[in-house]
């Protein structure tokens, strides 16, 4: 009889166990909460740097892109240069092309007019 009054009297002997179970408990919510936020810090550290590297590879293609578009415009204006030299070539070639045919014409009326020469010896 004396267990149950015992009982009676302290519905709950095993408070203190209960407590360090629920600290515990505690313990391992704590715990399993702080490896959650570890976990999301690295992967947001993870996120931030491939988020940098693909910033520095945009840049990087931008860079190229650029330097591309100097190296097309340089060749350009070679191209166009090129072209007008050919084009003032082509005209010097026409003047030099119509003088030479003056020059054959003085050269044929001179030979004409040396064989008369010639003939009226």
């Amino acid at each position: 009889m004396k267990q149950q009054e015992s009982s009676a009297s302290n519905p709950r002997p095993n408070t203190h166990e209960d407590g360090d179970q629920k600290a515990e408990a505690n313990r391992r919510s704590a715990e399993a909460s702080r490896a959650v936020a570890e976990r999301t810090r690295a992967d947001a550290e993870t996120q931030r740097k491939r988020a940098e590297e693909e910033r520095a590879v945009s840049e990087d293609s931008r860079q190229v892109a650029e330097s591309d578009r100097r190296v097309f415009e340089v060749q350009r204006r070679s191209a166009e240069e090129l072209r007008r030299a050919a084009e003032e070539s082509r005209a010097a070639a026409g003047e030099t092309r119509g003088a030479a045919e003056e020059l054959r014409a003085v050269v044929e009326e001179a030979k004409s007019m040396l064989d008369e020469a010639k003939q009226a010896q």
